[in-house]
């Protein structure tokens, strides 16, 4: 089960194994993301260190999130992903530091646990993305003469863990420039070992790049995941995420994946380095430019017309379809949670309405569908004086010592508002194509500060108008419209479809209370084929 060379990954399909099917189209998933040491555990639970600090192992593990599948469907979500597996130092808990890069740590689980996972999560209508980290490995060699970034590669004085598989244990694997010390400098930026010592793998390197490319390819055959997350994409050769891409794609399709999805992560502010990422063959990323550009105006700390330039910017720097394809977020364990320690909750509310209605894949992040808060008030970009991590990869576990007000206890709590809310959210968007798949038109936006946001999600038979209000007031405002909703007599909330609009000459006048959302569409109160209402959640201030 666990080959100690890539020499011996087996790459021929199982006989008579069906592998689960990609979707038909992957803008109409909701994703969710754990960090399998904070999620859950069960059957056994491997701490090490202190578990109430928040940079050690606290036991997590793969059977327990395969115990909390229920949970994720009853919210809504479709895709889960996965926190890398692979083993890795016992202090690395997070495992974006392997050291073996085809075996499960065990203190996550085995391979047959991750297996059954994928298994179960697919029994329920729940792909999965492995996080699948080739751009470095953990700390497992010291340099002669240190750290510091130099122009030639160094010797190695001496190997610190046993690498894994057996041709990684290599020098010539392995870049050997030293430690990033200057992010602008672009030699630095792509072969450089990201702080504080994970050691660069050669992805220049054609017999190295074969390598990482099997190992992934024998990661779906054993496991059928349904995609993967490629991490610190900004740090990898170019020419071999093109490799990687293409060939992971081909391997998948091969096995009936014919939309395999690869999922770059690339933390940049602007657009066009995302754009360039995908030219490369990824097919989606991590939409952070846009987080950046628009956090400010959902936190009630800008005008909504932030929401709309951040919109037609990214459509200058991307094509339409690609743009629609990106995977959106209001957090994740890289940055602050969204709720600060202090806002009122109704906030997060507007938040995940806009996340879930806004054009792309949205993707929440564990915990915030419970209302977990960072303690901070800081809207600026994270910085060392003020780490997003730890204190956004609390424990979810009843049993956790890593945890604060917002999160301590049993948080898999199906009944909290938060959770109730998202997923009505959630349950309005699987009904609605236009919410999933439909252009975005904004329609209005506050130029003075807080307060309605209004915006279209348009297909050929379908039109939905959401309007958001980030002001803690109500708002009121006619918004227009396209002809699908402004040539009918009466519209109806789908959040509370006793709430009822009458389009005018203008527009649908609409009144919004303060943290509120309205979702417009036709009269029928019901969402379609369902026969079941769905009501607004009260806001929350």
């Amino acid at each position: 089960m666990y080959p100690d060379s890539v020499a011996a990954l087996r790459l021929d399909p199982v006989p008579g194994r069906v592998h689960h099917p990609s979707p038909g189209d992957w803008r109409d998933e909701v994703g969710y993301s754990v960090l399998i040491d904070r999620f859950a555990h069960a059957g056994f639970r491997a701490h090490v260190g202190d578990p109430a600090h928040g940079d050690t192992r606290h036991g997590g593990n793969l059977p327990g999130v395969t115990a909390n599948l229920d949970y994720l469907r009853t919210l809504g979500v479709t895709v889960l992903q996965l926190s890398p597996v692979t083993r890795a130092d016992p202090e690395c808990y997070h495992h974006y530091g392997p050291a073996h890069l085809t075996r499960v740590d065990p203190h996550l689980g085995t391979l047959d646990d991750l297996v059954e996972l994928v298994d179960q999560a697919h029994r329920r209508g729940i792909r999965v993305i492995l996080d699948l980290v080739v751009n470095h490995m953990g700390r497992v060699f010291e340099y002669t003469g240190g750290d510091h970034f130099r122009q030639a590669p160094a010797d190695i004085a001496r190997w610190t863990a046993g690498v894994g598989p057996g041709e990684f244990a290599d020098a010539s694997r392995f870049t050997r420039r030293g430690v990033i010390e200057d992010w602008k400098d672009p030699e630095q930026a792509v072969r450089g070992d990201f702080p504080p010592g994970l050691r660069r793998l050669a992805t220049e390197d054609a017999s190295t790049a074969r390598l990482l490319i099997t190992v992934a390819q024998w990661w779906i055959r054993a496991t059928d995941v349904d995609g993967f997350r490629i991490d610190a994409v900004r740090h990898l050769e170019p020419a071999f995420v093109t490799g990687l891409a293409a060939e992971v794609k081909k391997y998948a399709a091969g096995l009936g994946k014919h939309d395999f999805l690869v999922l770059g992560e690339y933390s940049a502010t602007d657009d066009a380095p995302l754009a360039e990422c995908l030219r490369l063959g990824v097919d989606s990323v991590y939409n952070y430019p846009e987080y950046r550009r628009q956090s400010w105006a959902l936190h009630g700390q800008a005008p909504t017309l932030a929401l709309e330039e951040s919109l037609l910017r990214a459509r200058a720097a991307w094509t339409e379809d690609a743009h629609d394809r990106t995977v959106r977020f209001i957090d994740n364990h890289d940055v602050y949670r969204f709720l600060r320690e202090g806002e009122p909750l109704g906030r997060l509310h507007v938040a995940l309405a806009f996340l879930a209605y806004s054009t792309g894949i949205p993707m929440l992040y564990y915990g915030t569908e419970q209302g977990f808060r960072q303690p901070t008030g800081r809207l600026e970009r994270e910085c060392s004086a003020d780490r997003a991590a730890p204190r956004n990869r609390e424990d979810m576990f009843a049993d956790g010592a890593f945890t604060s007000p917002s999160s301590a206890g049993d948080r898999f709590d199906t009944a909290s508002e938060t959770f109730e809310w998202t997923r009505r959210l959630l349950d309005v968007r699987r009904h609605f194509e236009a919410l999933r798949r439909g252009r975005q038109v904004p329609r209005l936006a506050d130029p003075r500060g807080p307060g309605l946001y209004g915006f279209s999600r348009l297909t050929r038979e379908q039109e939905v108008l959401v309007v958001l209000n980030t002001a803690d007031r109500p708002r009121h405002a006619v918004i227009p419209v396209g002809p699908l909703l402004g040539g009918r007599d009466v519209l109806a909330d789908a959040l509370d479809p006793e709430l009822r609009a009458a389009p005018g000459p203008d527009g649908v006048a609409v009144t919004v209370p303060g943290h509120g959302v309205r979702v417009l569409t036709g009269p029928d109160g019901s969402l379609p084929g369902s026969g079941v209402r769905v009501r607004t959640s009260p806001d929350a201030s």
